[in-house]
């Protein structure tokens, strides 16, 4: 086909598919800037630099969450929805409140400053530049999910991708130029932070409509809140099941050991490209879909998704072993074996993501919060035990086995939720969901265990492009039946 062809084909294309196509192609390059970088500072840094700068991002995120509540995200893309006819406002009141929020956090944090320090090892300074990061970036996400609400999406790709250019070069002209330590990485790059997401806090201040609609501000704020505290034990939950394994490795193995299974995880991450952007981009598609009751849309699509999702998933797991050499040092070999399990993690990320999406249309995120303490505190059990009886690299298997858990209690809770708001009629295909999910499990272990074996290997994935191949229509009749909402 030539190339007149296709753009009269992409012109075709729905505003949704569109933005999907794009917003994924942008997670693309993201994850391929973070991939190349990843084995760059491997070498620019020694294993234990790089495992303190691993053990930073951890406790960052967890900052995160406690000292912005993540208003920007959960509460604010339901909001968009539900307060369309004045998101100026609720955008300003949902900034105000996060600002307070970390403001107050900040204030905690210099009461027990000492302490906090020397549990975790990072500086006074590195936290204060932090700190200036947590009370900007929620401006710089609210404009993003409006932008992904609207299906804007030209702007946002272009933004996103500046600002992870930015601030992976900042972080690596620090390095090379000034000093190979894990700090100066990562304050070069809160620093560029916070120059990049300062022009959109600003944009978002206006305090003479904050003090003219006090009333409405107030009732936003009680919004906000109540959507999203319930996730704030969700999202640490959450936290704690995606980055306990490499605090706990850092603790009883070792910072080289921690290296070694980030490195893992930075490789199966790339597949976050498909599961962040398609959830985020279909997200206000399957909330429109809910509201119009079309819960067999949501089925169907939401079935073809999760066979895409799969065959990418063992795709790669057939080809990590040749990824890792290629791009890292012997030292890092072992991250191999724990490439399959964090890998089809993903799968049932994706999955869960499904039916949380549900239940947070409904406005139920307390069962949200419920399902991620069980399973983080499943998960740090389990890491403890198996650290200790099988060494780290089964930590990966424990995060797996806790993604799933994750995904079982989940769908319990949504099939409630859904029985008291739609009756017995579902928007999700529980048989398939089961089935295909005992089939990717049995797949993964498989070709684990094939791993030393190269022939049979590429033999798989020959196979499985070629049912790709032979499917495409499927996919493609899934593009053509999206419309706009």
């Amino acid at each position: 086909m030539n190339l007149k062809g296709l753009l009269k084909k992409y012109n075709n294309l729905s505003l949704p598919v569109k933005a999907v196509f794009w917003f994924t192609i942008c997670n693309f390059i993201l994850k391929g800037i973070s991939f190349i970088t990843v084995p760059i500072f491997t070498r620019m840094l020694s294993t234990s630099e790089y495992g303190v700068a691993s053990l930073y991002y951890s406790y960052e995120q967890i900052f995160i969450i406690l000292a912005t509540f993540e208003l920007s995200l959960g509460a604010y893309q339901r909001g968009v929805l539900k307060f369309k006819e004045d998101i100026p406002l609720f955008t300003q009141s949902m900034q105000l409140l996060s600002t307070s929020l970390t403001m107050i956090f900040l204030v905690i944090f210099l009461l027990f400053s000492d302490q906090i320090v020397k549990l975790t090892g990072i500086p006074f300074n590195v936290f204060s530049v932090m700190f200036g990061y947590l009370i900007l970036q929620p401006a710089y996400n609210a404009w993003l999910t409006r932008k992904r609400f609207y299906y804007e999406y030209k702007q946002s790709v272009i933004v996103t991708v500046l600002f992870a250019i930015l601030t992976v070069g900042a972080s690596m002209a620090a390095v090379t130029f000034i000093e190979s330590t894990a700090y100066m990485k990562v304050t070069s790059m809160l620093w560029m932070e916070i120059l990049f997401c300062l022009p959109f806090y600003l944009k978002n201040i206006n305090v003479r409509n904050i003090i003219k609609n006090k009333e409405e501000v107030i009732f936003y704020w009680k919004y906000l809140l109540r959507f999203q505290i319930p996730l704030v034990f969700h999202s640490l939950s959450y936290l704690v099941l995606g980055q306990a394994d490499r605090i706990m490795i850092g603790s009883m193995v070792g910072t080289s050991e921690t290296a070694i299974y980030s490195v893992a995880y930075s490789l199966a991450s790339v597949l976050s490209i498909f599961q962040v952007s398609i959830n985020q981009s279909f997200k206000p598609w399957r909330y429109q879909k809910l509201e119009d009751k079309n819960y067999s849309d949501v089925k169907n699509v939401s079935n073809v998704l999760l066979i895409f999702m799969g065959v990418v998933v063992l795709a790669f797991i057939l080809v990590a072993p040749e990824v890792m050499k290629l791009l890292f040092n012997p030292e890092y070999y072992d991250a191999i074996w724990i490439i399959p399990s964090v890998t089809l993690s993903v799968y049932f990320m994706f999955l869960y993501n499904i039916f949380t999406d549900i239940e947070s249309y409904y406005g139920e995120t307390r069962y949200i919060a419920v399902v991620s303490v069980i399973c983080a505190l499943v998960n740090i059990v389990l890491n403890y035990f198996a650290i200790e009886i099988f060494g780290y690299i089964a930590c990966g298997y424990t995060t797996l086995f806790s993604y799933i858990l994750f995904s079982m209690l989940h769908y319990f809770f949504m099939n409630k939720v859904c029985k008291e708001n739609i009756g017995l009629e579902q928007p999700v295909d529980r048989k398939f969901i089961l089935i295909f999910s005992m089939i990717l499990l049995v797949s993964t272990i498989v070709i684990t265990l094939l791993y030393n074996y190269n022939l049979i290997r590429l033999l798989l994935l020959l196979i499985l492009l070629v049912i790709l191949v032979i499917k495409r229509k499927v996919f493609i009749q899934l593009v053509k039946n999206i419309k706009k909402p």
